[in-house]
């Protein structure tokens, strides 16, 4: 594989020793690697390992540096035919996104930390097609700030090579380049002396002379440079005078780093620095600018491996607690120091080997050249139904279980509500020059659950739906009608059409056997049709499961639960008999009157007029925030009535025998494939109706729970069908698609059974 790594300069650093040993043991293992930045002292140690170097001035924000980086950034990509490109940092991830625009190549950010996002720095930070984070911590700061969802991260480790940064690495070189006698007591810390960086440095220097009283023979070795280096030498010299010896030792940048982490009795430090030092058995004190959390022991591993050894959000050092640590740490036995060496070296080996980082950046390397193209998800999102949204929930936790971090889209209406949902990519459906820019790039779309083709509800909906599906075999994007009801239609031209265009997409599954006998009545003569189930049925014991508290009640602790949405017709007398009937379940037998919106907006005002005209107590819920709200609820209830068609399915999803109140086809459908009661069409509906079918459940309520149980066992095997033949058409890599033979004799023999 060839791979460009670009950053903006490779002298001694966390982000920057990453690279190198990142590059390197890519290299290793057979990969080729070329870093541009604008070079370092790290550069040397790359070439002499097989890594490619080229200068680019990627480390200014200067308008002309921007430009001459963006133009030898366009020659490499243009010329050295890179499999994948990866930035590490905030400048070259701005130049290389501008320019994966023109030349379309595979795109990979790391976030080695928090970045700043203050003078709207924020909105020219780009991070590529998938992004790796070196902690859990900083993962939460790109989901949180930047909103990429959860699913585009990988939490990786920020590698040390255990060969290199050992407790048997010979010090004799840099004691005689120092002066410093075997017998010395040294603290050794490395670190960027940047202004952002160094203080800890210089809480150590402070603390020195007093130090230096407790501790015979103390001597500090501070490595590294940066642009606060004048005023840390001139704290050293100051404590050398008031030690009255050379105790304090600057060294200035370093790339033997190797060295020094193994010639301290206890380093100072944080983030990788530190982690190489534990690699060398050397205990570490954790102070930086960021956070201290003092000496790293068996007590601290979770905060320090949750903050990636930064400590973000950490107490902040002092020199008088920097002091303290010391002072305790050289009051332990040689006994106990060894052990506390010998566990941070073997904390690195679990959790930190370069392997391991490798590993990391390879798969996610194979995950961006695999996803590069997107599977767009469309359907009715974002309104706040739940129905829906328990579907598209179904289909994004069919991807995701069943293929590795898929890259998925989805068309909605409330881009920002779906992501903070789902963590999933959204979009909005209004968007048109946007969806088809997408569908111009994207591998499928899958046209998700519902209701969607038909005409009842608007001529507006259909025609936006088939314009989606057109839109996308033009350009030569597989479609997948995806557990579709399929109807009513009020007319015979909007069959028609829908026909036509189904008769031209890959793959077809319905999830009702009426929609499957519609489908063939309507001449679609696609062969690639399988009956399946409502996707929602493969959400079934998919969340932890949980202890569901009562639902409220004065009575009892049996409930009716209702799901009602408004209809046009008599809505009013509707409402009236609903009402008289929870009086009589009530009554009758002690079923306490539970409403539960399914869609805010819509069916809220109904539910509350229902519940006013209640002689019983009563309660309407508030809008379920997620599935498994709706499935708590109604483990509870003893019997549904509902209109709204995920309402019965949840409710089956429960074992609660159910009543269904049909204004629509796909209700009747589906109780008849679950085997509740159909109480009629609502404009029909009388009081004597829906009480008998009341009665008939109640005095047969164990039978109907059984038989809804063995059904929605069916049902969620039958359900699983929608994600395996998405799964494959998204493997697919040829035409036309043909549905395994298995697929297609199951539609009979579910219409058989």
């Amino acid at each position: 594989m060839k791979i460009l790594m670009a950053t903006m300069k490779m002298d001694i650093g966390g982000a920057e020793t990453h690279i190198l040993e990142l590059s390197r043991a890519l290299c290793q293992e057979g990969h080729e690697v070329t870093v541009v930045s604008n070079g370092g002292s790290y550069v040397k140690i790359l070439e002499e390992s097989g890594v490619k170097h080229v200068w680019a001035p990627l480390h200014t924000k200067k308008i002309g540096a921007l430009l001459q980086s963006k133009k030898i950034l366009a020659q490499l990509i243009t010329s050295g035919h890179f499999d994948i490109v990866h930035a590490h940092a905030r400048i070259p991830a701005f130049l290389l996104q501008s320019l994966q625009k023109k030349y379309h190549f595979p795109f990979v950010t790391t976030a080695h930390s928090v970045f700043a996002t203050e003078y709207g720095l924020k909105y020219i930070t780009s991070w590529g097609d998938k992004t790796i984070a070196v902690s859990d911590d900083i993962k939460k700061h790109l989901m949180d700030v930047y909103h990429i969802p959860s699913s585009d991260i990988r939490v990786t480790v920020n590698g040390i090579d255990m060969v290199k940064f050992s407790p048997q690495t010979d010090t004799t070189s840099i004691r005689e380049e120092f002066g410093i006698a075997p017998q010395e007591q040294v603290i050794v810390l490395v670190s960027r002396l940047d202004e952002s960086r160094s203080l800890a440095a210089k809480h150590l220097i402070a603390a020195t002379p007093d130090l230096a009283k407790s501790i015979p023979d103390l001597r500090v070795v501070i490595v590294g440079g940066g642009d606060d280096f004048e005023v840390v030498q001139q704290a050293a010299r100051q404590a050398n005078e008031s030690v009255g010896r050379n105790c304090v030792i600057l060294t200035g940048p370093r790339t033997d780093i190797h060295l020094f982490a193994a010639l301290g009795k206890l380093f100072v430090g944080v983030s990788r620095a530190a982690l190489e030092a534990m690699a060398a058995e050397c205990p570490v004190i954790m102070a930086g600018n960021e956070g201290f959390i003092g000496l790293f022991e068996p007590s601290k591993l979770k905060v320090s491996i949750d903050t990636n050894f930064c400590f973000r959000g950490c107490q902040a050092s002092s020199t008088e607690e920097m002091k303290s640590e010391i002072l305790r740490f050289f009051s332990l036995s040689p006994t106990q120091q060894k052990e506390l060496g010998v566990y941070s070296r073997g904390i690195v080996a679990t959790y930190y080997s370069v392997q391991r980082m490798m590993q990391d950046a390879l798969r996610v390397y194979q995950w961006a050249l695999s996803k590069q193209k997107e599977i767009l998800i469309a359907g009715y999102y974002g309104y706040s139904n739940m129905g829906d949204e328990s579907i598209l929930s179904s289909i994004i936790h069919g991807f995701r279980e069943t293929y590795e971090s898929p890259n998925l889209t989805v068309l909605c209406k409330s881009p920002n509500k779906i992501f903070q949902r789902f963590q999933v990519r959204a979009i909005s459906r209004f968007r048109y020059f946007t969806i088809t820019k997408h569908l111009k790039h994207a591998d499928m779309l899958v046209f998700g659950g519902g209701s969607l083709l038909q005409d009842r509800t608007s001529q507006r909906s259909l025609n936006y739906y088939l314009y989606l599906i057109r839109i996308a075999k033009r350009y030569g994007c597989k479609v997948m009608i995806y557990a579709n009801g399929l109807g009513p239609f009020t007319h015979a031209s909007s069959a028609k059409r829908v026909a036509k265009v189904l008769n031209g997409v890959d793959v077809i599954t319905l999830r009702d056997h009426a929609s499957y006998n519609l489908l063939r009545t309507i001449g679609v003569k696609n062969p690639n049709v399988c009956l399946t189930a409502d996707p929602v049925f493969s959400l079934l014991h998919t969340s932890p499961e949980t202890k569901s508290e009562p639902l409220p009640s004065e009575k009892s602790n049996h409930y009716l639960v209702l799901s009602i949405r408004p209809w046009h017709g008599n809505s009013k007398q509707m409402s009236q008999i609903i009402a008289s009937v929870c009086n009589y379940a009530y009554n009758t037998y002690q079923l306490s009157p539970v409403f539960l919106p399914m869609q805010e907006k819509e069916d809220l005002p109904i539910l509350q007029s229902i519940c006013k005209m209640l002689e019983v107590p009563g309660k309407v819920l508030p809008i379920p925030n997620n599935v498994k709200s709706i499935e708590k609820i109604m483990e509870s209830a003893d019997v549904c009535i509902g209109m709204r068609l995920h309402s019965l399915i949840f409710a089956s999803m429960a074992d609660v025998p159910m009543i269904g109140l049909e204004y629509d086809p796909k209700i009747s459908a589906f109780i008849q494939d679950i085997g509740g009661i159909n109480a009629g069409s609502v404009a029909a509906l009388t009081e004597e109706t829906l009480r008998g079918a009341l009665d008939k459940i109640m005095s047969n309520h164990q039978q109907y729970k059984n038989q809804i149980a063995e059904r929605v066992q069916q049902l969620q095997t039958i359900a699983k069908k929608n994600v395996q033949l998405a799964i494959q058409l998204y493997l697919h890599d040829h035409t036309p698609y043909e549905m395994p033979k298995e697929f297609i004799q199951s539609n009979q023999e579910q219409n058989n059974g």
